[in-house]
Formats: C-alpha cells, sequence, structure tokens
C-alpha cells in the first residue's frame, strides 16, 4: 500500500510539474523584441519571489485587484525560478506579466503556505498572509514594471519590495526574447528605491 502510494505521490508530481511548465511557457506579446500590449489593454510586469522553511513544499500567491477583477499570481517555489544574469543565484519564484485593462490597480495581499514536516502523512500546512494594498496604475498601450514582491515564509512573515529590473529583464530576454525595453516604465512598488 505505502508503495503504491508512493509512486501515486510521484506520478502526480510529475504531471504538476509538466502542467507548470507549459503555463510557465506561454507565449508573451512580443513584437519586434519588444512587449506589446494588446490593443485598449496595458501589461504589468511583476516578480513573485519566496523562500520558506520547507521550499519543496512551498507556494506563494500574490493577489491583484482593479478594472480586470482579482488576479492571483501564484509561484511553486521547488519548480519555479528567474533567471539571473551571470553568477548571480536565480531566484526562486516566477516572473509575471499581466495582460490589464486600463485602470488603477492595488497589490492586496502576499500570502503562502508551506507543508510543516515533510515526513508526516497527515499534510499539517502552515498558511501565512501579509497585507500590502500597494497601488499601481496601468494605461492603455503601457508596459509597466513593478519590481520584486518577496515573501519571506516564516512564523513571522514579511514582504520585501525591490526594483530587480535588471534580472527581470535578463530574464525576458532568456525566456522569451523580449531585446528592446525602452517601452518598459520602471515604477516599482516602493517609489523610494533607487532604479
Amino acid at each position: 500500500m505505502f508503495k503504491s502510494f508512493r509512486s501515486f505521490k510521484l506520478i502526480l508530481r510529475a504531471m504538476l510539474v509538466l502542467l507548470l511548465s507549459a503555463c510557465a511557457n506561454l507565449q508573451l506579446p512580443v513584437v519586434n523584441g519588444q512587449l506589446t500590449p494588446a490593443a485598449e489593454q496595458g501589461l504589468a510586469i511583476i516578480g513573485l519571489t519566496a523562500q520558506s522553511f520547507n521550499n519543496d513544499t512551498a507556494s506563494a500567491n500574490l493577489t491583484l485587484q482593479g478594472p480586470s477583477g482579482n488576479i492571483n499570481l501564484y509561484t511553486r517555489l521547488v519548480t519555479d525560478f528567474i533567471r539571473a544574469p551571470g553568477d548571480t543565484p536565480n531566484a526562486t519564484g516566477r516572473l509575471f506579466v499581466v495582460p490589464l485593462l486600463p485602470g488603477q490597480y492595488r497589490v492586496v495581499a502576499a500570502d503562502g503556505q508551506w507543508r510543516r514536516d515533510s515526513m508526516n502523512l497527515m499534510n499539517m500546512y502552515q498558511y501565512v498572509t501579509v497585507p500590502l494594498n500597494l497601488p499601481f496604475q496601468v494605461k492603455a498601450g503601457e508596459v509597466v514594471y513593478l519590481g520584486d514582491v518577496h515573501l519571506n515564509m516564516n512564523y513571522d512573515s514579511s514582504v520585501n519590495l525591490s526594483n530587480d529590473h535588471a534580472r527581470d529583464f535578463f530574464d525576458l530576454q532568456a525566456r522569451h526574447g523580449v531585446s528592446n525595453f525602452n517601452n518598459i516604465a520602471i515604477q516599482p512598488l516602493n517609489r523610494g528605491l533607487s532604479q
């Protein structure tokens, strides 16, 4: 019984990795090397990175609200990463390019979970939520870079905001062939950071 349950879990994990890989490799709207929003839309670029007591079982979510409704950006720490240039280690998380209707938005919260004991079959998970309420705006035809939201998942969870556009633009180039970044407005959620 234990052996078949373990095999089932391995097959399920492999299927999940394939599904997440397919989702992560969706074609971005790149025209002549530039990210190009659809008519009457804008694009927001945002990184969601995280760390946890148990990265093998952890996931994180970022919730956006605005004219496009509620949007949840999800990353699984064991499979997702943002490529970094040179000798810099890749970041654990995911870079999102989100098509949005024009208007005022806010990043509502970052939340996550991890399994407390990976050997425990009862799957006792720890859940965390960090409220954020960070406003941003998207205009039709605009591509805006919002920076990175890093969720530290522990028993006193916190969020760090940073402007990692060098890393994130490298990832966009390596994965999606973006070669011209001139049309991207760098407007990190924490405006006090140097650009």
